[in-house]
């Protein structure tokens, strides 16, 4: 599902069949260039899972979505506003020197930006009002994952992303509850030791985000990380090709002898952007 999300219904794009007992109930976003997805219904309806698209990579944002996808990117998963070093200028004007913010204005320009999680909490809404007696889960791979993961969140609705991006920092300029006072999230990411941009390390000038525009520096998650350590148990090499949905379908999860599922558990002693000082003038 979380690989259909990306494929418009009625297309010429590959599709991976689902079961008998699943269907498409409805779609969402096809006509714009924002927030794309499915949501996928059992015979009765008594079982809906959303599924959110995630980027659709292009270095020169020729997909119909990649300037809002990458703008997404860029403001909930970099430390301030995709201001990586001086010679990036920066999604906002949050930063006033190297490795300094200002969170409020940070928060604000969350706030008050049009991000994919502000539909995707409408989608949800709208799904949940038709549907008032049906048991819903939510899923997304990459960016897709982690909006999933952000609604789920707001909503204490169940999650399961695959390769998503850390999503906890954007979780927390979001203000939402977070542990220990929070109770443990029903979301389970999924993801492997290859993919950089799952384990936050697709960061630097010689990285393909860096190249490509993207300030992917986030790497810690919000629940359970469920993670198959592919460079030690299988000899893996960190390749950003390895991020893609269809590669972790394929070489993953269509061989449960070879990689069975890991154990799922909080993310501990993680911290996101530690060489940035982050200023409030609310202090």
């Amino acid at each position: 599902m979380s690989f259909d999300a990306y494929i418009e219904v009625g297309s010429n794009g590959q599709w991976y069949d689902l079961d008998s007992e699943w269907g498409i109930n409805s779609t969402f976003g096809w006509e714009d260039k924002g927030l794309r997805g499915h949501v996928f219904g059992n015979a009765d309806n008594s079982l809906l899972i959303i599924g959110f698209k995630g980027t659709s990579g292009s270095i020169f944002n020729t997909e119909p979505t990649g300037e809002q996808d990458k703008f997404n990117d860029n403001m909930l998963f970099s430390c301030c506003c995709a201001k990586v070093d001086r010679t990036w200028k920066g999604i906002c004007e949050c930063s006033d020197k190297t490795y300094s913010c200002d969170s409020q204005c940070l928060e604000k320009k969350l706030v008050s930006s049009e991000l994919y999680y502000d539909y995707a909490n409408r989608i949800y809404m709208s799904v949940n009002d038709k549907y008032p007696n049906a048991t819903i889960w939510l899923t997304g791979h990459s960016l897709g994952g982690a909006i999933a993961s952000l609604v789920g969140q707001t909503f204490g609705v169940p999650t399961v992303t695959f390769e998503s991006p850390g999503d906890r920092l954007a979780s927390r300029r979001l203000h939402m509850p977070q542990p220990p006072g929070a109770p443990n999230l029903p979301i389970w990411h999924f993801g492997h030791t290859a993919d950089p941009l799952f384990i936050g390390v697709c960061t630097g000038p010689m990285s393909g985000c860096y190249y490509a525009g993207y300030a992917m520096e986030s790497r810690c998650h919000a629940g359970k990380v469920c993670i198959w350590d592919t460079v030690k148990d299988h000899g893996w090499r960190v390749n950003l090709a390895t991020h893609r949905i269809g590669d972790v379908i394929e070489n993953i999860i269509k061989k449960p002898s070879e990689f069975p599922l890991p154990p799922c558990e909080i993310q501990q002693d993680c911290d996101d952007c530690g060489l940035w000082v982050y200023n409030d003038p609310r202090d």
